[in-house]
């Protein structure tokens, strides 16, 4: 399970955007409004692919630094 989630949330003005959840609850930032429901679930799972794919990037750059860190002497 991710430490995060992305929300699809409806106005009253009948727009809709997407808001990031951190961890501890904290909204961290809203998308630009879509007119559509599903014009904002689209840009949801396009962001949390791009979100994904860059916490994968940075997991196995770490491990990488991990394996070539040469050995005590």
């Amino acid at each position: 399970m991710r430490p995060w989630k992305l929300e699809v949330v409806s106005g009253e003005s009948g727009q809709h955007w997407v808001r990031f959840v951190g961890g501890n609850g904290e909204i961290t930032f809203n998308s630009e409004t879509y007119p559509t429901r599903s014009g904002a679930v689209q840009a949801a799972d396009r962001t949390a692919r791009a979100f994904g794919e860059m916490v994968t990037a940075a997991i196995c750059s770490s491990m990488q630094a991990v394996i070539e860190e040469p050995q005590g002497i």
